[in-house]
């Protein structure tokens, strides 16, 4: 019988950055918004930062689940923030599916240059697919690799959550996939060569931390 291990890549999630991650999606989109929307809106900044610099802004580690793909810890402090020695208290659940910025302080320090870049790009990309409907952007996330190797299991529904590499994040969805066309959306993620995905693998292999 085959063990399945976790993703080889993992980076040092950081709490206040995470936290700093969401905040700043969260103000940008008016201060309150669907929870499983921004944590789409964080994955596909992290997405786009990995393509682009072989790291994610949250360093989280990622999931799929029914809803597509989130950072474990990212959920976390949206919705279980007291599991945390310091919970965070920027951030509130108010009703349904929704949560709320209680606090528009952001540590701006906790960004570089490159990492504000990502996070607007999926901002300008992403973030009015979330103001549709709450589960519009789950369903365009679902057309990407990390979510889609997994499609057959979810909607069998023998699984809950799988494992997402960051790997993953380097592959390419169709061009003219199902739920792109019905959306009439297109892939704003540029396109990476093999020679790229190799070099982005092994810089993120160089700075991935033991697995445990």
């Amino acid at each position: 019988m085959l063990i399945k291990i976790k993703p080889e890549i993992r980076f040092r999630f950081i709490l206040e950055k995470g936290t700093a991650m969401l905040q700043y999606l969260l103000k940008r989109v008016g201060g309150e918004y669907n929870y499983m929307s921004l944590l789409k809106l964080a994955f596909f900044a992290d997405r786009f930062h990995v393509r682009q610099h072989a790291r994610p802004v949250s360093m989280d580690e990622y999931y799929a689940f029914k809803y597509g793909v989130a950072g474990s810890q990212l959920k976390n402090i949206l919705l279980e923030p007291e599991i945390f020695i310091n919970p965070p208290k920027v951030i509130k659940r108010v009703k349904g599916y929704k949560v709320q910025l209680v606090s528009k302080k952001i540590d701006m320090d906790e960004f570089s240059k490159t990492e504000i870049e990502a996070l607007e790009f999926s901002l300008n990309n992403f973030a009015e697919f979330g103001r549709i409907n709450d589960f519009k952007l789950s369903e365009i996330s679902h057309a990407y690799p990390e979510w889609a190797q997994y499609e057959d299991k979810f909607n069998a529904g023998l699984t809950n959550r799988e494992d997402v590499d960051y790997e993953d994040f380097l592959k390419d969805p169709p061009k003219n996939h199902p739920i792109f066309l019905r959306n009439k959306f297109t892939d704003p993620f540029p396109k990476l060569e093999d020679s790229e995905r190799l070099e982005l693998i092994e810089e993120m292999q160089e700075h991935s931390i033991p697995l445990i």
